[in-house]
């Protein structure tokens, strides 16, 4: 019975550790997110007005305050992220229904679980998933690969797809006022 635990006990282990991992976050820099299905040319941005204002997308990587993320940490390990070009005071976070369900924008922060973000490193150590405390460890964030959402965000049911592998690129932008 011993041998049957050991495979959990290592598995909860390697969780652990990467949940810790991902505190190492520098929280007085912006970073850059991109996934691993589109490369390191394409970095998470905003949309900036029309009818997907605050919605989330992947553009080529420009030196654009939409690019830049600022990961605040909460209490339980989760993070806020918010960009340079909508402030502090916008966060990310996920549409419950609708249309757009499970698709990250850019809202008034507030005391919601889809704004809590927790950033889990891989395996290798390389990439990280995304997922909120709303949705659960269950649903990561992914990218729709064609379509009318094409390159947008989604949160989907975390499997092996390389969208769902994003790397967080610490920038030399340090956020203002920061320590």
């Amino acid at each position: 019975m011993t041998n049957n635990l050991l495979p959990a006990v290592l598995g909860l282990l390697a969780w652990l550790l990467a949940a810790t991992s991902a505190q190492a976050v520098d929280q007085s820099f912006y970073y850059k997110l991109s996934t691993e299905f589109r490369g390191d040319g394409m970095k998470l941005d905003v949309f900036n007005g029309g009818p997907k204002n605050n919605l989330t997308r992947l553009e080529p990587d420009q030196d654009v305050s939409g690019q830049f993320w600022r990961l605040v940490g909460n209490r339980d390990g989760t993070f806020r992220l918010s960009t340079l070009f909508r402030g502090p005071g916008m966060c990310l976070d996920i549409f419950n229904g609708g249309p757009n369900n499970n698709q990250p924008h850019l809202v008034n922060c507030g005391n919601f679980t889809g704004q809590l973000w927790n950033i889990m490193v891989t395996e290798d150590g390389d990439r990280v998933r995304l997922t909120t405390k709303f949705r659960g460890p269950g649903m990561c964030l992914d990218i729709f690969n064609g379509g009318a959402n094409d390159n947008q965000p989604h949160l989907v049911s975390c499997a092996n797809f390389t969208g769902q592998l994003w790397t967080l690129i610490k920038t030399d932008k340090r956020v203002e006022g920061a320590p």
